[in-house]
């Protein structure tokens, strides 16, 4: 049985992968952790991220390494690193543009990589994957709009909220127009019509990769990327931030906190969509009608899948199309999550 290496199993997300993993792959999973610790569910070794001599041993033996550690902003890419030299296959779940491209160009460096799979989480996995989806036959493409739509019940640990500070009131480029604009982290709402029962959330530019590779990568004129709360009483708190044009990656704590006295209010459920407009527009979707922060997890878990079962895959593998839309569907249908891909007007 081939052995996968889970880097970050004790944090909110590697939790859910790990029961992603163990539901729906044949693997030996062995979960690594700063700090000794024991599971009846799978071996458990000591590594750090910073320390490449543990890395060096927990990876021996393993055919699949996944670093599920963030925020991916502070990390270091010694794991990407030690697992092209050793022809190991890579997953991150990473969502930081500066992060992803720095392991894509070294994996673009190295000859005979074994798979290399950076930011294979909602973003941009599945985004790019359902950008894909939706612009089959489409050519000269004006505009992508993706938008993530969490729960208010759903994820607010540190590393999430953390991740999601780092771009509140920042500076960033995005390609719109054909041309490379700045804009700040949470300005500049808009709407997005999700299928039932999110139905319209409002989200906000957050800096994420796809702003990095899917404007080359689909042809597009403008690509943006949008996330929102179902709250709108945080939306609004997080725009008066972004006026400020300071960093608020110290208040995680406080917003956590802040977030955690409200999560009674608001559902669980959870969605992901792409709106693709060229000579039409078509939408494509997947909603989770409850944990909705699953999502997030299914990209990494269905890769590893893919791999163990002898799939090839060398070097970087491209976010559109690493699925077809019928192998999506039948993955979603698994975990309880609905595709929904449709033209609108």
């Amino acid at each position: 049985m081939s052995k996968v290496l889970l880097i970050g199993g004790r944090g909110y997300f590697g939790r859910l992968l790990i029961d992603d993993l163990l539901s729906n792959t044949n693997t030996e999973l062995v979960v690594a952790s700063r700090q000794a610790f024991r599971s009846p569910r799978f071996e458990t070794v000591v590594a750090d991220l910073r320390d490449p001599d543990s890395l060096e041993r927990a990876l021996a033996g393993v055919k699949i390494a996944i670093c599920a550690a963030g925020p991916y902003q502070n990390l270091p890419t010694t794991l990407a690193e030690l697992c092209l030299n050793r022809g190991i296959h890579y997953i991150d779940l990473a969502d930081d543009r500066a992060f992803v491209k720095k392991v894509r160009s070294l994996a673009a460096d190295h000859e005979n990589a074994a798979g290399v799979c950076s930011g294979w989480s909602t973003v941009s996995a599945l985004s790019g994957l359902l950008a894909g989806i939706a612009s089959v036959g489409m050519t000269g493409i004006n505009s992508i709009h993706i938008q993530m739509a969490p729960g208010n019940r759903g994820a607010r640990h540190t590393a999430t909220v953390a991740s999601l500070m780092h771009s509140v009131g920042q500076p960033f480029i995005i390609c719109r127009d054909g041309k490379s604009q700045h804009v700040v982290g949470w300005s500049e709402p808009r709407e997005f019509v999700f299928p039932s029962p999110v139905g319209k959330r409002r989200g906000y530019l957050v800096d994420v990769p796809d702003h990095e590779f899917f404007p080359q990568l689909f042809d597009a004129r403008t690509v943006e990327f949008r996330a929102g709360s179902e709250l709108r009483i945080l939306n609004g708190c997080l725009s008066l931030l972004q006026r400020t044009r300071r960093s608020w990656v110290s208040s995680s704590p406080l917003l956590q906190r802040a977030a955690g006295l409200l999560s009674w209010i608001g559902h669980d459920w959870g969605a992901i969509g792409v709106e693709v407009e060229a000579a039409g527009v078509r939408r494509a979707c997947i909603v989770a009608y409850s944990h909705g922060e699953r999502i997030a997890v299914m990209p990494a878990c269905v890769m590893a899948a893919a791999l163990l079962s002898g799939v090839q895959y060398s070097g970087l593998v491209s976010y559109s199309g690493w699925l077809s839309q019928e192998q999506l569907r039948r993955e979603c249908d698994k975990r309880g999550f609905r595709l929904v891909v449709e033209a609108t007007s």
